[in-house]
C-alpha cells in the first residue's frame, strides 16, 4: 500500500493523534463534551496542599462555569465536578462560625441535602501556564493562599468551603465523576 504521508512530505510524528487526547492534557481552548454539552477548557490551575498537589480545569459552556478538579493519592485518581454556588445558602453560617472560632460547623445543608465534614486544609493556587509549568498568581485573579474545608453528601456529592484573606469566602457544589463520562476531547482550533 502506498504511503501518502511519506509521498506528500509530511512526516507521522507531525500527526495529531486525537484519540491520545486525555482530561489531564487538557490545556486552554481544549474543547470536551459532558452530559450532552460541548465545554470549553478556559484555564489550568494548580492547588499546592504542602506537597500533594491537584489540577483544575475552568470549564464553560454558554454562561454556565464548572470546576473539573482531578487528585491522585496512592494511585488512585478521583474526579470531582463542582460550581460555585453562594455561600449565603449554605445552611450552617460557615463563615459567622469560621470568623468566631475558626472553625465551621461538622454539618451544613444545601438544597434540603446534609453535607458532613471531611477535611480541612490550606494550600496555595496557581495558574497553569501551557508551557508545561506553573506560574505566579497576580494580584489580579483568585489564586493565591487558601483554606479549604471538605464536605461529603450521599450519592457522591461534595461541599468545598474556600477562604481567601480574613474575610473572603467562597462555596463549590458537585459531584464525583468518571472520566469515561468525559467525550471528545479536542485542542483548540487555534493549537490543533
Amino acid at each position: 500500500m502506498v504511503n501518502f504521508r511519506k509521498w506528500l512530505g509530511k512526516k507521522e510524528s507531525e500527526d495529531t493523534s486525537y484519540q491520545d487526547l486525555t482530561l489531564e492534557l487538557m490545556t486552554a481552548g481544549f474543547l470536551v463534551d459532558y452530559d450532552l454539552e460541548t465545554w470549553e477548557v478556559i484555564g489550568v490551575n494548580v492547588y499546592d496542599y504542602d506537597g500533594f498537589q491537584t489540577q483544575e480545569w475552568e470549564l464553560r459552556c454558554n454562561n454556565e462555569m464548572r470546576f473539573l478538579e482531578r487528585a491522585e493519592d496512592d494511585g488512585q485518581i478521583e474526579w470531582t465536578l463542582t460550581r460555585r454556588v453562594p455561600l449565603g445558602e449554605v445552611e450552617g453560617d460557615v463563615a459567622g462560625a469560621i470568623l468566631d472560632g475558626g472553625d465551621p460547623p461538622e454539618v451544613v445543608t444545601y438544597k434540603d441535602r446534609a453535607y458532613n465534614a471531611v477535611e480541612s486544609s490550606t494550600g496555595i493556587r496557581r495558574p497553569f501556564d501551557d508551557g508545561g509549568g506553573e506560574e505566579e498568581a497576580g494580584d489580579d485573579d483568585e489564586g493565591g493562599e487558601f483554606v479549604s474545608w471538605s464536605y461529603e453528601g450521599e450519592d457522591r456529592r461534595v461541599l468545598y468551603v474556600l477562604q481567601r484573606g480574613e474575610r473572603e469566602f467562597v462555596a463549590y457544589e458537585g459531584e464525583y465523576v468518571e472520566e469515561y463520562q468525559f467525550t471528545e476531547i479536542l485542542p483548540s482550533p487555534e493549537t490543533g
